[in-house]
C-alpha cells in the first residue's frame, strides 16, 4: 500500500485516499475531504474494478465484527428482553391481585348476601360470624365466646417511631372506639381489653370513654387469673 491508493477500512464501514504513511500508521481522506487516522493493517487497497462490481451489487468484502461489538449488541438485546418480561410480570401479578380481591369479595358475598340482609332491616356485620370478623383485626383473638383486643401499643403498629406519649394513647382509643362500633349490635358480647397496668392512663382513658358514650355497657376488671390487673372486661348492652 502506497500514499494515493484507494483503500477501504476491514473493520467499519467506509474508506478513501491513502495521503500518508509512517510506519504502522496512516491518514485516510474520505470524500467528504476528511482525514481519519487508520492502522495499516486494517486498510485493504481496491481498484477501480472492485468499486464496479461493488457498484453491481457484487458482494464487497467485510471484515466480521469485533467481540467486543458482538458482546455489546447481545448485552443490549437481553436488557431490552428483560424489561418487556418484567413488565409483563408486572401487568400479570396486578391482574392476579385484582382476580384474587374479586374472589375474595364473591365469597363474602355468596356466604353473607348483603342485599338479603339489608331488605331484613338487620345489620350485616351483625350476621357475620364472629370468627370471621376477629380473623380480620390482627390485634383480636377470640378465646372461646370472648373477643381479646390487645391494646399495647407494639399490637397495634409496626414501629413508634416519631409517636409520643400522646399519639400512642390517641391510637389506641381510636382503636378502642372502633372495636365498640364493630361489635354495638351483638347484644351480649363480651369483650377484653387488654390494656396492661403501667400507670392506668389508658385504663382510665376507657373508663370514661364507657361512661360517656356507652352507659347502657357494663365493664368490670377482667379475670385477674387471665390477665391480672391488666386488662377490663366490657358487655355489650343496648
Amino acid at each position: 500500500m502506497k500514499v494515493g491508493d484507494k483503500v477501504r477500512f476491514l473493520d467499519a464501514m467506509g474508506g478513501g485516499i491513502v495521503t500518508s504513511i509512517s510506519g504502522n500508521d496512516c491518514m485516510v481522506e474520505d470524500e467528504d475531504g476528511f482525514e481519519i487516522p487508520s492502522r495499516v493493517s486494517q486498510c485493504v487497497v481496491v481498484t477501480d474494478e472492485d468499486d464496479a462490481r461493488a457498484a453491481g451489487h457484487a458482494k464487497v468484502h467485510q471484515a466480521p465484527p469485533s467481540q467486543s461489538a458482538i458482546e455489546r449488541v447481545r448485552l443490549v438485546t437481553e436488557s431490552e428482553d428483560l424489561k418487556a418480561e418484567n413488565g409483563k410480570l408486572k401487568e400479570r401479578i396486578h391482574q392476579l391481585e385484582e382476580e384474587n380481591d374479586r374472589l375474595k369479595l364473591a365469597l363474602l358475598k355468596a356466604q353473607w348476601p348483603e342485599n338479603k340482609d339489608r331488605k331484613a332491616g338487620t345489620t350485616d356485620k351483625a350476621k357475620l360470624p364472629l370468627e370471621m370478623l376477629v380473623a380480620s383485626r390482627p390485634y383480636e383473638v377470640l378465646r372461646g365466646d370472648i373477643i381479646e383486643v390487645d391494646l399495647h401499643i407494639n399490637a397495634l403498629v409496626e414501629s413508634t417511631a416519631g409517636m409520643d406519649n400522646a399519639a400512642m394513647l390517641h391510637h389506641q382509643m381510636d382503636i378502642f372506639r372502633q372495636t365498640m362500633q364493630n361489635y354495638r349490635h351483638r347484644i351480649g358480647q363480651k369483650i377484653v381489653f387488654i390494656h396492661g397496668k403501667g400507670e392506668g392512663v389508658l385504663r382510665k382513658a376507657i373508663i370514661d370513654e364507657l361512661r360517656l358514650r356507652y352507659p347502657t355497657c357494663m365493664w368490670q376488671d377482667a379475670s385477674f387469673q387471665n390477665y391480672g390487673f391488666g386488662a377490663t372486661q366490657v358487655t355489650i348492652k343496648k
